[in-house]
């Protein structure tokens, strides 16, 4: 069961049913419709939650396992899309055809906490880096065990740069947060009037490392600054 945030009845939740496969990260994979209601809620608001549940206690749902994955819906970044379809259709392999649709897109839940309930007692809030297997992550990007660190310290330290990219990006921001990072480049969720966007920066170039990922979080920024100082002389 996938919830979004409805667009048409603003502030009420829409619940409707997501088949997913599971990203390298660990982390959801959906491939969801531009005409469906969901896909238009989270295009509007990227928070979504995700309930999955043990499908061998159908009988008796509430003695069965289940979890609530609460986070942000964003689309796989081009770079990663050919290896996260081939993920989803070992799953799902009658929806290759979709793939092929120009109104079908594989998205990713960015999971930011875990809501795990195994049975009478047995109930925890979860941060995702302890609920999910990572296993393959770090195969597939080079920057996946310095992700969270990169994000933070540009949450803490450098937040009017991200509202800044936002507003290159023609959103006006009024907060910003990097929710991701890899090699090619980095997901944002921008603040405003109390909807959270998403917004995806692609580096100039591939980075590995910290230090190149900062050199080119340097670039960025001072590119930003220029065209907004560009902007202000041709407006005055």
């Amino acid at each position: 069961m996938l919830c979004t945030l409805s667009r048409k009845l603003e502030g009420w939740p829409f619940g409707s049913i997501a088949p997913y496969a599971l990203a390298e990260s660990g982390e959801p994979l959906l491939l969801i419709s531009e005409i469906a209601e969901h896909t238009r809620n989270l295009r509007a608001d990227a928070r979504v939650s995700l309930l999955v549940r043990d499908s061998r206690a159908l009988a008796d749902p509430q003695a069965g396992a289940r979890a609530t994955l609460i986070g942000y819906a964003m689309p796989v970044p081009a770079p990663y899309l050919e290896h996260e379809q081939a993920r989803y259709l070992e799953l799902f392999p009658n929806a290759s055809s979709f793939f092929q649709a120009h109104d079908f897109s594989l998205f990713q839940i960015k999971v930011s906490q875990v809501r795990f309930i195994g049975g009478f007692g047995e109930i925890y809030w979860l941060p995702a880096r302890e609920a999910l297997d990572r296993q393959g992550t770090a195969a597939a990007d080079p920057l996946a065990s310095q992700a969270a660190g990169i994000c933070e310290h540009m949450n803490q330290d450098h937040a009017d740069a991200l509202v800044l990219f936002a507003r290159q990006a023609a959103i006006q921001a009024e907060a910003a947060r990097m929710i991701h990072v890899d090699a090619f480049g980095f997901d944002v969720v921008v603040i405003t009037r109390g909807t959270h966007k998403h917004l995806r920066l692609d580096f100039p170039s591939p980075v590995a490392t910290s230090e190149e990922t900062r050199a080119a979080m340097i670039e960025l920024v001072r590119r930003a600054r220029r065209q907004s100082q560009e902007a202000s002389i041709d407006n005055g």
